[in-house]
């Protein structure tokens, strides 16, 4: 990972894509700072199915009409031929909604003789909405088992495979969707895994490999030899309160608030039980700025927005 990846190539798959998101840019440049020297390929597919619903009147433009599920078939199907034609070394890179398509790729090429062989390939999920890591899962998979089918999408939970590939997963501490608490009873923690849905889930895909301290990442290997390896993105502060900040809010009062709230927000995670081997979930100086890690253009855009908000609201003191 970093500057000693070895891949050549990236096949790169792409979220969810709403109406209006830079989707092509995002897609670029997820797993960019993993893989910082390797060509990069976008992997086309129906990315917009989730949003098919969207009316017109408020977003014109072209609709995918079809369910995720079917989606995900699309894209498995492209990314199993792109593969198969590499010539090169080359990381599969998935961004949230597109780690479904590399479950369905990674369990395709398991048992497949003509599979390329496990020094040519690797895999990367980041921000995995149905997986599980090494410090924790997904909110998907906490609800659903393997082989339900998730409501609405019409999206199989997949079963687990062993993998002869290498595969690494990036999360962000906190993110709602791949990160989930494991004690839902804590409320104020799954408050903060809503927001950080909004806040970290993206972001972190435009993160490195430098930022992530030594406890915060951890291997494993399956029974093929494969190496599965976790890196738990710190972030720079809560979630929860970050907004405030953005509103004008003196840093010295929202890091007395963060202060009180953390352990409460951190005790949702059993991850964090043991002092001795608890990661790192906020790091103010070195953890993940979720808007600094973003596009000029759209820091500027947020921060325009939040100043109009602080010109009618103004903060505190």
């Amino acid at each position: 990972m970093g500057a000693d990846a070895t891949a050549r190539v990236v096949y790169a798959v792409g979220g969810a894509r709403p109406p209006g998101i830079p989707w092509y840019e995002y897609t670029s440049r997820a797993g960019s700072g993993y893989f910082p020297n390797a060509k990069r390929e976008i992997v086309e597919y129906p990315a917009g199915a989730l949003y098919g619903w969207v009316p017109q009147e408020l977003f014109p433009g072209p609709r995918d009409k079809m369910s995720v599920g079917q989606a995900i078939d699309q894209a498995a199907d492209s990314l199993d031929q792109t593969v198969r034609n590499a010539t090169e070394p080359g990381a599969v890179v998935a961004l949230s909604q597109g780690n479904l398509a590399l479950d369905q790729e990674q369990a395709r090429l398991a048992n497949d003789p003509k599979a390329p062989p496990p020094d040519k390939l690797q895999f990367t999920t980041l921000g995995d909405p149905v997986g599980t890591h090494a410090f924790g899962a997904s909110f998907a998979s906490g609800i659903f088992k393997p082989a339900d089918t998730i409501p609405f999408i019409g999206y199989t939970m997949p079963q687990p495979v062993e993998s002869q590939y290498d595969t690494n997963r990036i999360v962000a501490a906190y993110d709602g969707f791949a990160d989930f608490p494991d004690r839902p009873d804590n409320l104020l923690a799954d408050l903060n895994a809503v927001v950080a849905t909004t806040v970290v889930h993206t972001p972190a895909a435009f993160t490195g490999p430098g930022i992530v301290p030594p406890q915060n990442i951890r291997t494993t290997v399956n029974s093929r030899g494969a190496k599965t390896t976790t890196y738990l993105v710190p972030v720079n502060h809560l979630p929860l309160t970050l907004g405030l900040r953005y509103l004008g809010w003196s840093d010295n009062l929202v890091n007395q608030i963060d202060a009180a709230l953390q352990p409460q927000i951190d005790a949702g995670y059993s991850r964090n039980d043991n002092l001795l081997t608890r990661p790192v979930s906020v790091d103010p100086v070195n953890g993940m700025d979720p808007v600094g890690v973003l596009s000029p253009g759209e820091r500027d855009s947020i921060e325009n927005l939040f100043a109009q908000i602080r010109a009618v609201f103004p903060p505190p003191g």
